[in-house]
């Protein structure tokens, strides 16, 4: 895949993918023991939450702002820029004083935005017929880095400490910049016309981005609930075993799908993707509650996983298809803000609907409600795609 650039593009490449999969694993890091440390700050599920998808507001706001300004001041400075709040944030996380602290380093990690002028560094810098190919080979990674992020924390909060986490992302954060410093970016010029042409927002990339709304604010629900239940049924070493072997095969699974999805079919997938998840909601939040049996709560916890990672590999492509080739960069930018919008989302509603308890009637409110969400995301990608694949671009 990599002999289709040339060495510099490669570097480009390769320099944008450090960044986002160092940041997007110290994340993930976060993740699945993040309630488990909120806990340490306050009983009160609500500010957890808040503290919990607080990252994605900021991330959501400053998308275009930090786009702006890259495309004033040069996306490689504006990149290395980005990434100085996204490391005081999660120093700030590190220890913070109370809730308050921790929601505040949240909110300054967030704040460093680089995601969409990483993505339209690399696009400037490859023909625009091996852009969705540049696009594959940031994406792989990423998807790697969520699922050894996944699994790594638990193991790590375990034996250092959870506040450890928070300052590994920042070391990580660190290290990410090198690669950066060393690259020689000079954005490309463009014809008003073409400009004008390059902003421009498909509606359908926009029900698209709803759908990544609500599906991000299901992933952030599912994980505020994922380490109350699972250290309580599993103990501690048991819940590393159970992400471990969850990931493992759920990853196994969308890895096998994303085969059938490069075939073309991409809207076949997504619609597996939700299908999934639709199927895992009860089997994760409510029957282990209401029976006790863990078994259930761990093939919920699987199917979660490959439902999610389908999701992650087919829907940027998706948008891809429904976008015109000029405006790519314009329509993953807002596909990508709603879903940091469905992740502050998901915080403030796992901590609404979610208690600190899990007692049986706040599961059967919470299972109902994400099944709804998730039929209503399913009614979104009907509208733009009919539930037919999409044999090409949208051209101009």
């Amino acid at each position: 895949m990599m002999r289709s650039f040339d060495r510099n593009q490669k570097r480009m490449i390769g320099a944008v993918a450090v960044i986002e999969v160092l940041r997007m694993f110290g994340i993930f890091l976060v993740v699945p023991v993040f309630t488990l440390y909120g806990k340490l700050f306050s009983n009160s599920p609500i500010l957890i939450g808040i503290a919990f998808g607080a990252y994605g507001l900021t991330m959501a706001l400053f998308q275009a702002p930090f786009g702006i300004i890259s495309d004033r001041f040069g996306r490689k400075n504006v990149i290395i820029l980005g990434m100085i709040p996204y490391i005081v944030g999660n120093l700030i996380a590190w220890h913070p004083v109370n809730i308050f602290g921790l929601i505040v380093g949240r909110l300054v990690a967030g704040s460093g935005a680089v995601t969409s002028s990483g993505m339209a560094m690399v696009q400037e810098s490859v023909p625009p017929e091996r852009r969705n190919l540049a696009m594959a080979l940031l994406g792989i990674p990423i998807g790697f880095a969520f699922m050894i992020g996944i699994v790594l924390g638990p193991l790590i909060s375990a034996r250092l400490g959870a506040d450890t986490l928070f300052l590994i992302s920042a070391l990580l954060g660190i290290i990410s910049i090198i690669p950066m410093t060393a690259i020689k970016y000079h954005k490309p010029e463009y014809r008003a016309e073409e400009r004008k042409k390059a902003g421009r927002i498909e509606p359908k990339t926009v029900l698209v981005g709803v759908v990544g709304f609500l599906v991000s604010l299901y992933m952030i629900v599912f994980f505020y609930y994922l380490p109350l239940y699972g250290t309580r049924a599993y103990g501690s070493h048991g819940y590393e075993l159970l992400l471990f072997w969850s990931v493992v095969i759920g990853g196994i699974i969308a890895v096998a799908s994303s085969s059938f999805a490069d075939r073309g079919k991409t809207t076949l997938f997504s619609i597996i993707a939700l299908i999934l998840m639709l199927v895992s909601t009860p089997f994760v939040f409510l029957e282990p509650v209401a029976t006790g049996n863990r078994d259930w709560f761990f093939i919920g916890t699987i199917i979660f996983f490959a439902g999610f990672s389908i999701y992650e590999i087919v829907f940027t492509p998706l948008v891809s298809k429904l976008s015109k080739k000029e405006s790519y960069g314009a329509n993953i930018g807002i596909y990508n803000t709603m879903q940091f919008l469905g992740q502050f989302a998901g915080g403030i509603t796992g901590g609404v609907l979610v208690t600190l308890t899990l007692d049986y009637n706040s599961m059967l409110r919470t299972s109902m409600i994400l099944a709804v969400l998730v039929l209503i995301s399913l009614g979104f990608l009907y509208i733009p795609t009919k539930f037919r694949e999409i044999r090409k671009k949208a051209t101009a």
